[in-house]
């Protein structure tokens, strides 16, 4: 059974940005482990940074989350539930906040009420701070860029931060921050205006601190300027080679190691990477310290025993918070202090800063501040929001069929794997049945490693799924595309329109077949159009690969090394990816075929494909849909509600889902089924198990009667704008004549019930 689309465009497509998406998200129900999740397709979480901020000015804070992993933002809205965890996926929010990359930290550091930000510089080639200045817009969280002044420095940019240089008066110098850092913004010296306390990119293990003298000058909040104190805060020094230490200074003013009174002695001249969260612990007006460090999985507490002015570490917990249940999350935890459960106290919550590898589904843990007065954080959970949604680990590849025959678009997932101490992967395929209605999806996690293919793992994984009919039978058949940029098939024994099938086909040939690179992506489509399905693969390059079916309609036939290896010229790197990671999708449109191309950088493009395939392809939108779901988008499409318009499916990096409403027609979504010739009746799929779709063309007023093979009458209905769907799941397997009425005209299908 081969399934094709043909569709066209609403709206015409236009090159936005990726923050204005054309396409209206979707969440649909989806049940995982016997628990139906709140946030299904928000899209997953592998390095989250938090932050509270009144998006919608009710006068609560909300949450933003912001992944590092694809630079992804997530907005939800607090029901303000007291002593509740309780949110509302908004993502409608994140289409107000800028371009945001490496870290994202809300702080209102001019008191108007509206959060600011402080990001890493857009700018891949620097390293600086930036801030963006929120507003309302209504009742609207908004922002505009920050500009710094910088008196007298003509070459300072002001959309960084720029402080005098101590030695010499006049010059100024930058503030480079390591982009794997994540640094502290916090009123430090308790003078009411924010302060920043970080690591500098290339000093070492020594703190510095920018005091904001903002207040010191009467310039007011909202105009920023810092000033370099000291570059040694708190005396300590932290060298990275003994898991959460530091070396501490026996007296305020010495810097540690204190080889002698006062020296600032950095061993490493490069700073390896860690994250900061300050907070004052103890209630004594000073703040201290929570450090993550990019070799570990622990946290360092550093009590602060000095003042407000002159910080001063005096003892520390290398195993934080050793009082309860410490952090012991790989790699590179990160702490963040905000109130999440509107009991009116901090809480801490804690996740992996590593953007390529760590802990990637139980990673979001929750330490509730139990304490009375001060702080006591106490673990709650290991996922936080991450339970709630469909999170796989790292890396998703959708594909849609009809696994069982109901009538219904099932949900099938390929991965790269997910994190297991001492284990490179453990990539499968998960299935997610659909378990709603024609008109109302809902996904059902019913097999985590369906058909077995961890049993590839570690050797393969990074699994890609793609169906079609590669025989002729009319059943569908698997493709599954890997890590290596190679292929497994498994044809689907069954018959057409039953329950698939599957059993692995070890001829040869598919374990010679490779693209030309790593990382296959494949769909199956008759690309020349000679009536055979041919393999069209993406690769990690960024190329589009075709192999050339030069078998028959029953016995596909394939070579070694693609036909094309680069189709279309098609080049999905950008001047900032160094790869590609093409992943190619085909609709069939009114105006010819669309090649829909997922990125590296997240976003898509799209593809008119002409009859010369070494042809450059017309670019028809660079940034198709304005969807960016961080890195390594991934497309599928299908009809979810029957509306006739297609819903999209979004893999991604951090190992969730997305969902979409497109603006693409479904003219026809058919596979094979019996009409009645005279007065086209048509009813699919047939044979059919659960749902089974009547359509009855140009009919709004007809009413249908379904007999089995007795004559008896065992159900009747009627049409709703020339369509209706029989629930056939409690019907006995047989042979039922679906008879339709309307007037004078009469049509009649069978149906064969499995």
């Amino acid at each position: 059974m081969r399934t094709s689309f043909c569709v066209f465009l609403l709206i015409c497509s236009l090159s936005i940005s990726a923050q204005q998406q054309m396409f209206e998200r979707l969440n649909y129900p989806a049940e995982v482990n016997g628990m139906m999740l709140k946030y299904p397709f928000a899209g997953g979480l592998n390095a989250p940074q938090f932050s509270n901020a009144d998006l919608n000015k009710d006068g609560i804070q909300d949450l933003v989350v912001f992944d590092r992993v694809g630079n992804v933002l997530l907005t939800f809205l607090n029901n303000g539930i007291p002593n509740s965890i309780d949110y509302t996926y908004a993502p409608e929010y994140a289409c107000n906040f800028p371009r945001l990359v490496d870290y994202v930290v809300m702080r209102d550091f001019d008191k108007d009420g509206a959060m600011d930000i402080f990001t890493g510089s857009v700018e891949p080639s620097r390293q600086e701070i930036q801030a963006h200045k929120g507003y309302y817009d209504g009742n609207v969280l908004k922002f505009t860029p920050y500009l710094f002044t910088h008196p007298g420095c003509t070459l300072c940019d002001p959309l960084y931060i720029h402080y005098p240089d101590n030695d010499q008066p006049g010059d100024w110098n930058n503030l480079p921050v390591n982009k794997g850092d994540i640094p502290a913004f916090d009123d430090i010296n308790g003078d009411g205006d924010i302060d920043i306390v970080t690591f500098e990119a290339a000093a070492g293990g020594h703190v510095w601190l920018l005091e904001n003298q903002s207040v010191e000058l009467g310039l007011g909040l909202a105009n920023m300027r810092f000033k370099l104190v000291t570059q040694c805060w708190g005396g300590f020094y932290e060298s990275g080679l003994e898991a959460c230490y530091c070396d501490l200074a026996p007296t305020p003013d010495c810097c540690a190691p204190c080889a002698f009174s006062g020296a600032v002695d950095d061993r490493d001249p490069l700073h390896p990477g860690s994250t900061l969260m300050t907070f004052d612990n103890d209630n004594d007006g000073d703040k201290e310290i929570v450090l993550g460090d990019v070799s570990f999985s622990c946290l360092n507490f550093l009590n602060n025993g000095g003042n407000p002015n002159k910080a001063w570490m005096t003892s520390q917990d290398i195993a934080y918070p050793s009082s309860n249940i410490p952090v012991d999350l790989a790699v590179f935890p990160a702490a963040f202090y905000l109130d999440l459960d509107n009991d009116g106290k901090n809480d801490m919550i804690v996740a992996p800063n590593n953007p390529t590898i760590g802990e990637d589904r139980k990673n979001v843990w929750f330490y509730k501040n139990t304490a009375s007065a001060g702080h006591d954080f106490h673990l709650q959970g290991r996922a936080l929001f991450t339970e709630d949604m469909i999170d796989l680990g790292s890396v998703t590849h959708p594909a849609f069929a009809d696994v069982n025959a109901d009538g219904l678009n099932d949900l099938v997932v390929g991965t790269y794997g997910y994190f297991t101490p001492g284990v490179p992967t453990n990539a499968r395929l998960y299935l997610f049945l659909n378990t709603g209605t024609p008109t109302a999806p809902q996904f059902h996690l019913t097999d985590n490693d369906w058909l077995g293919m961890s049993e590839f793992a570690p050797i393969d994984y990074e699994f890609s799924p793609a169906f079609g009919d590669i025989d002729g039978d009319g059943a569908l058949d698997l493709v599954i595309g890997n890590s290596v940029g190679g292929f497994y098939c498994y044809r689907n024994q069954a018959d057409a329109g039953e329950p698939m099938q599957l059993t692995r086909d070890f001829n040869v040939m598919w374990a010679q077949m490779d693209v030309v690179g790593a990382v296959s992506t494949p769909i199956l489509y008759d690309l020349d159009q000679d009536g055979l399905i041919d393999i069209v693969a993406g690769e990690r390059t960024g190329y589009v690969n075709y192999f050339k079916n030069n078998g028959t309609s029953t016995t596909p036939l394939f070579s070694a090394v693609p036909e094309i290896g680069k189709v279309g010229q098609v080049d999905a790197r950008t001047l900032v990816d160094a790869v590609g990671n093409c992943a190619p999708s085909i609709i069939q449109t009114e105006d010819g075929p669309l090649l829909i191309i997922g990125t590296q950088g997240g976003h898509f493009e799209a593809y008119f494909i002409s009859d010369n395939l070494q042809d450059t392809f017309f670019l028809t939108d660079p940034l198709w849909g304005g969807i960016d779901e961080g890195s390594r988008s991934h497309a599928a499409f299908a009809d979810l509600d029957s509306d006739g318009i297609l819903e999209m499916v979004v893999g991604n990096t951090r190992g969730g889902l997305s969902m979409f409403k497109t603006v693409l027609k479904d003219c026809f979504t058919s596979a094979p089924y019996p009409p009645d010739a005279e007065n086209n009746l048509k009813i699919s799929p047939n044979p059919s198990s659960h749902w089974a779709k009547l359509e009855w063309a140009g009919k709004t007023d007809a009413t249908w009667q379904a007999y089995n093979a007795l004559g008896q009458l065992v159900a009747n209905g009627q049409f709703n704008a020339s369509v209706d769907y029989l629930d056939v799941k409690a019907w006995p397997g047989g042979i039922y004549f679906i008879e339709a009425v309307t007037g004078q005209e009469r049509g009649t299908v069978r149906l064969v019930k499995h």
